[in-house]
């Protein structure tokens, strides 16, 4: 039988009453200037003043609340606020279009509006007079002021019931079709995915109460990492906005010990002038996690720091499900691993339609996980769901992968990305790491386009910041040396510009790049003059 105790402590807002009790007196987040600073008691006060304020605008547990902001300090007390308040919090990249938000905002059914300026400048466009409730961070002309709606509120914190399967958050992906689907996340699921990062930053550092800097995109899996700080009695580190240099400098002024980031992060990190400041900066523990990570950017940081670790995760299955540890990041070969599961999550293969009871070495399947973090729906992809979601809880992440004999997972690609040559598959993931070992190229991109003789012929996108060190004879022939001859791109385009994101600094745009160097293969008067064609013919 379940009792009222049992189902609170299966929720966020357990978590949440949990870091309150943490001295008052200890730094919970603060500016990574160090001006804008707030205790543990000045983020109670304040997040139970602006839930009651929230409370007091007519909003009722259950509603969904939207925000839309680079990183800030008040993001941690909106998050709080939220929870009590018992709204759903719904996360929205600063960099959609105002088109975009608004269509995340009505399959949300956004009933209030967080934002900052410029997303604020965004909402205005495509919202009409009372059709939301809206909060600006700072001062805007028909907007109600977050900081006079925390003055405002009562100090005394609302007692809302939240139960496990209400919930937490609804968080926005387009993945690589290129429409919007809103990830649905319960109170039990963020629950078992905050403590999946806790134990992975309570293992991975010597750091008992960790200074952890926030410089990732909070609205996406940057912000998995700001309640297992606060559970390991540590410090948020907010920094508004990712630039390699100025990361490196506060990573080393500000004594950072933990930081999450991205492999186009950590690209721009290993091309940074700046980078030898982590030979001398404290931090213990650097966590990788997203799409494949670029192997030349590793192996230049890894020169600097031996605070590497990855992890691995889905916007529909978050946060960290698994952990290449720092020591087995320092066995080079190890590196295209996402290592092993975290302690609650499963993983096995899905091969001719089942899912494997065992799963021998080198077997290679769709990847299939199973824990309380996937996600409940799909808003705006119920097919999706309801295909992805398979019998006894297991969920097909579309990744295809393999494991080793110690169980690391290995992941080679996309299920929906295999590009399929004369009746032979191909993964674009081995393709991009060929081109990305050449010193001349910062990143690629792999896709399948249409092909008259093989049906589906690989197209490489390269971003090449200095192209007079990257010629086309030479590329050519760097790949013929690594790639058998059907995995050679017929179609290759070099550009100095970087390669086109989803998500601000997280997923590349497969889905658009797809697109866009379809056209540019069926009509070449369609290939903008910055960047350069190589022809690469098969064989």
């Amino acid at each position: 039988m379940t009792t009222a105790m049992n189902v609170a402590t299966q929720t966020v807002v357990q978590l949440m009453s949990q870091i309150e009790r943490r001295p008052r007196h200890s730094v919970a987040v603060e500016g990574s200037d160090g001006r804008h600073r707030l205790t543990v008691a000045d983020l109670a006060e304040a997040s139970n003043r602006l839930a009651n304020a929230f409370i007091g605008l007519g909003l009722a547990p259950g509603d969904r609340v939207a925000y839309v902001a680079q990183n800030h300090v008040e993001y941690v007390v909106l998050e709080f606020a939220l929870l009590k308040a018992g709204l759903v919090k719904v996360p929205l990249n600063h960099r959609f279009t105002p088109h975009e938000l608004r269509r995340c905002m009505e399959l949300a059914d956004v009933r209030l509006v967080v934002a900052d300026g410029p997303a604020a400048a965004a909402v205005d466009e495509v919202v009409d007079g009372d059709e939301l409730l809206k909060v600006v961070l700072g001062e805007r002309p028909g907007w109600r002021s977050f900081e006079a709606l925390v003055a405002a509120g009562s100090p005394l914190r609302p007692r809302v019931h939240v139960g496990p399967d209400d919930l937490y958050h609804i968080r926005f992906s387009s993945g690589s079709t290129g429409r919007p689907k809103g990830i649905a996340i319960s109170h039990r699921g963020a629950r078992a995915a905050i403590l999946g990062n806790t134990w992975v930053m309570s293992t991975s550092g010597p750091t008992l109460a960790p200074r952890t800097l926030q410089v990732a995109p909070l609205v996406y899996a940057g912000g998995w990492s700001v309640l297992p700080t606060l559970l390991c009695g540590g410090t948020n580190v907010v920094l508004p906005r990712f630039d390699a240099d100025e990361t490196l400098r506060v990573i080393k002024d500000e004594r950072i010990d933990w930081m999450f980031a991205v492999p186009t992060m950590l690209r721009r990190i290993s091309a940074s002038d700046e980078l030898p400041l982590l030979r001398d900066a404290q931090l213990s523990c650097l966590m990788l996690a997203g799409e494949p990570a670029a192997l030349p950017a590793l192996e230049i940081v890894s020169e600097h720091t031996d605070a590497l670790l990855q992890c691995w995760g889905q916007t529909e299955a978050p946060a960290s499900t698994t952990l290449l540890s720092r020591q087995e990041m320092r066995t080079p070969t190890l590196w295209p691993s996402i290592g092993r599961p975290v302690p609650g999550v499963e993983f096995s293969l899905l091969v001719g339609g089942d899912v494997l009871d065992e799963v021998p070495p080198g077997v290679q399947g769709e990847l299939v996980i199973r824990t309380p973090s996937v996600t409940t729906a799909l808003l705006g992809a119920e097919a999706e769901h309801a295909d992805r979601l398979l019998s006894d809880g297991w969920w097909r992440t579309s990744d295809l992968g393999h494991f080793d004999e110690e169980g690391r997972v290995f992941i080679v690609g996309r299920a929906s990305e295999t590009i399929i040559t004369g009746g032979t598959n191909i993964q674009p993931v081995e393709i991009e790491r060929a081109f990305e070992e050449h010193p001349g190229v910062r990143e690629a991109v792999v896709v399948g386009v249409p092909d008259e003789q093989w049906g589906e012929t690989p197209a490489a996108l390269i971003h090449a910041p200095d192209l007079d060190a990257v010629t086309p004879e030479e590329l050519t022939d760097w790949v013929r040396g690594k790639l058998a001859g059907f995995k050679r791109p017929r179609h290759v385009y070099l550009s100095a510009d970087p390669i086109p994101r989803a998500s601000g600094e997280s997923k590349i745009a497969r889905g658009d790049i797809k697109r866009m160097l379809r056209a540019w293969v069926a009509d070449p008067t369609h290939v903008p003059a910055n960047v350069t064609k190589v022809v690469a013919p098969r064989g």
